[in-house]
């Protein structure tokens, strides 16, 4: 009886135990699941330009009629503030936007920035590549004329003297008359994105 006894006695253990743990685990309802919210640590310092183009530097090939921080009641991705750049080349152009000297603790990271593109008769393209530390984020990305889309992915880092630099490299080819733009916002270095 004591042999029959023992496992009966496991399973009741058991099923109690699974039932306590089903108990503990039962979803939550939407009140209590708002309270829970993805936390992101962005790496970078004014990483949606809404305090002007400070700590950006832009760097440039080609011909462009105009580039920097613009302001829209439509505003960018998010807040009214983004960066802006109109080529009024017909031949490749190009635009990188970098941020260097930033402190990242070694791991995975993303590494990403919101574009949008114009290419008036949707001549020629666009190619998207964001890097850390000279490392590609994901493939460079071909657009036309686009609404808003993440371009990037995620990173391996490593200690380096000095601080991490993000780029985000922008090239046109050919284009109308009319030239082609590109718009940035919201780029990010962090973890938990």
């Amino acid at each position: 009886m004591a042999l029959l006894t023992l496992p009966v006695l496991v399973l009741w253990t058991l099923t109690l135990l699974f039932a306590l743990s089903s108990a503990l685990a039962l979803p939550m309802d939407s009140a209590d699941s708002s309270s829970l919210t993805k936390h992101c640590t962005n790496f970078l310092t004014n990483p949606s330009f809404e305090a002007g183009e400070l700590p950006w530097l832009a760097m440039v090939t080609g011909s462009w009629e105009t580039r920097g921080i613009w302001a829209s009641s439509s505003g960018g991705h998010s807040g009214s503030n983004y960066y802006y750049g109109l080529s009024n080349s017909t031949i490749e152009t190009s635009i990188t936007l970098s941020q260097s000297g930033l402190s990242i603790s070694p791991g995975q990271v993303n590494c990403s920035a919101w574009v949008a593109s114009s290419r008036p008769g949707n001549m020629g393209s666009t190619r998207i590549e964001v890097y850390l530390d000279d490392v590609s984020c994901a493939p460079a990305v071909q657009v036309g004329t686009t609404g808003w889309m993440k371009v990037g992915g995620t990173v391996g880092v490593q200690d380096v003297e000095g601080g991490h630099t993000l780029a985000v490299v922008i090239v046109g080819d050919v284009a109308t008359d009319e030239g082609w733009s590109i718009s940035l916002d919201d780029l990010s270095v962090g973890s938990g994105c």
